[in-house]
């Protein structure tokens, strides 16, 4: 599967992981404006365009606060439902299930795509 939308230029080597590294930490202290400065203003994710990703991704971290999220730990699980058995980052607070999941899909060194995960393993596994 191709992802043109991505600015490779903006999203490889260094550049790359400093995108990924952000990225989580944007996730675990809920505030998308460490992310916002790395995401190129063509770059997309999520196949919509840096400033909608970056309001969907504070509507994630919103809901986890009126949730009552106020730490989060990030753990790695697996995609069970659009991209079976991919690498996930699961974001958890208080509560056993994730607060919210992402896929960070790479292929050698560049970041591909960027975007939430609705069934990461960790959800299955607090249902069995």
């Amino acid at each position: 599967m191709e992802y043109p939308k991505v600015k490779e230029v903006a999203a490889k080597g260094d550049c790359a992981k400093r995108i990924v590294d952000s990225f989580i930490e944007s996730c675990i202290r809920l505030d998308a404006s460490i992310i916002e400065p790395l995401i190129a203003e063509d770059q997309y994710f999520d196949e919509i365009d840096k400033y909608r990703f970056l309001i969907s991704l504070k509507q994630q971290f919103d809901w986890a606060v009126q949730r009552g999220a106020k730490e989060i730990k990030m753990t790695k699980g697996k995609c069970e439902m659009c991209v079976i058995g991919h690498s996930t980052y699961e974001f958890h607070a208080h509560r056993h299930v994730p607060e919210f999941a992402y896929i960070i899909n790479t292929k050698q060194d560049k970041i591909q795509d960027i975007f939430l995960c609705n069934l990461s393993s960790g959800w299955k596994t607090f249902s069995k």
